[in-house]
């Protein structure tokens, strides 16, 4: 996440009023003659859902489709392999989660990364009890100085849910978003609830996705906030209290990300999509934040759950393109404004729903995991019978020297 996080499973519900078509800024694509789409399975274990990685740590989260439960595995960077092959090296937490996987939420355990150690997050149900906002909980798993897994409850007694983390391995106060039980936002830092803050300017529910901004120093959020109707993308900085509105343009704005990136100087940049169909992507020039690049979806579909992620001292985004009704493959692009890449990476056949797609690097380069459902066999996201199981894909971007 984002989704994981992006996430699609925290948007789910407004995917299905977007639409139009379009093209790579009206650009010609190069030519990418030796790059085959193509996927194979990642793991015979066909009951692992929403996969979060740790890329510091080689590390993977992880919630069972079927009873709930988080588990923990490693990763093999020389070869994208998990250890073990089934992804359950270390249980977290025994149906934590309802049958189904995810619960209300429709998200599964998150990272939040920290110079004192990485955390796992996840909202959590007490035996017993139906899934609702009301008996949910956030649990919170980090590894002890005698190398166990340790289980809290952030917040005891408190109905929360559906938190999301920070990822600064060099921050020493990581933070946290999350619900209540009545759908309000807010974050504090994960280890000190006494900065727990409402979010400015978010409604009532599980919608938006809020995400952190990623760069060195960055205590930040970003997320839509409608403005006479139009959501916009803000900024809200922690620390200072300063709530701003960064895009003024035509477009409803939705999941934002802001990162720091170094094929724009170092500076810092933010993507948005626009009436879902549209990447833009900003740079503050002149005190102003400015649509500098936009990329349009392909196979006349629509993006959803963007994700950036930077490798090789440049810029890149995952995506899913949605066509109908169900996301149909999962795509790679980036931000070169000389020779610009869209990338399709999995294959046209067989016609198969594909979710959720996640980042890793490996010794050779970054590869795609993603979930596969067949959605003839029902309405396919998290529908056990039409879980597939976790899939991967090869990005085809040159090994970083």
């Amino acid at each position: 996440m984002s989704s994981s996080h992006t996430r699609f499973r925290r948007s789910f519900g407004k995917l299905w009023a977007l639409g139009l078509a379009g093209a790579l800024c009206g650009v010609a694509l190069p030519a990418a003659a030796d790059f085959v789409a193509a996927e194979v399975p990642a793991t015979s274990n066909k009951r692992i859902l929403d996969p979060e990685f740790n890329p510091g740590k080689g590390l993977f989260t992880w919630v069972d489709i079927i009873d709930g439960s988080i588990w923990l595995s490693r990763m093999d960077r020389a070869t994208g392999n998990f250890i073990p092959e089934t992804g359950k090296d270390v249980l977290i937490e025994k149906s934590a989660a309802p049958p189904g996987g995810l619960g209300f939420t429709l998200n599964g355990p998150e990272w939040v990364l920290g110079v004192d150690g990485d955390t796992i997050v996840y909202t959590r149900m007490l035996d017993g009890v139906s899934p609702t906002p009301v008996n949910a909980q956030i649990g919170a798993s980090f590894l002890s100085k005698k190398g166990t897994w340790v289980l809290r409850t952030l917040s005891p007694g408190r109905p929360l849910n559906a938190p999301y983390g920070s990822d600064s391995a060099i921050d020493p106060a990581p933070r946290i978003t999350y619900n209540d039980a009545a759908g309000n936002h807010f974050w504090r830092e994960l280890n000190n609830p006494n900065t727990e803050e409402a979010i400015p300017g978010t409604p009532q529910g599980l919608l938006p996705a809020i995400r952190h901004v990623r760069g060195d120093g960055q205590r930040a959020l970003v997320y839509p906030v409608d403005v006479g109707g139009t959501p916009q993308v803000h900024r809200y900085t922690v620390d200072t209290k300063v709530f701003e509105q960064l895009t003024f343009d035509a477009g409803t704005k939705d999941q934002p990300w802001m990162w720091q990136a170094p094929d724009f100087g170092n500076g810092m940049v933010m993507m948005a999509t626009i009436d879902g169909t549209t990447l833009g992507l900003y740079q503050q020039l002149a005190g102003a934040w400015t649509q500098v690049r936009t990329i349009q979806a392909p196979l006349g579909g629509r993006f959803f759950s963007t994700e950036p992620f930077v490798y090789g001292g440049k810029s890149y985004v995952i995506m899913m393109v949605i066509v109908g009704s169900y996301p149909n493959s999962i795509w790679l692009a980036d931000f070169d404004a000389a020779s610009p890449l869209l990338r399709r990476l999995t294959p046209e056949t067989p016609d198969r729903a594909r979710a959720d797609p996640e980042i890793f690097v490996t010794d050779t380069g970054p590869i795609v995991f993603f979930s596969r459902f067949n959605q003839n066999k029902g309405s396919y996201w998290l529908c056990v019978p039409c879980a597939e199981g976790l899939y991967r894909a090869e990005t085809g971007i040159p090994l970083a020297r």
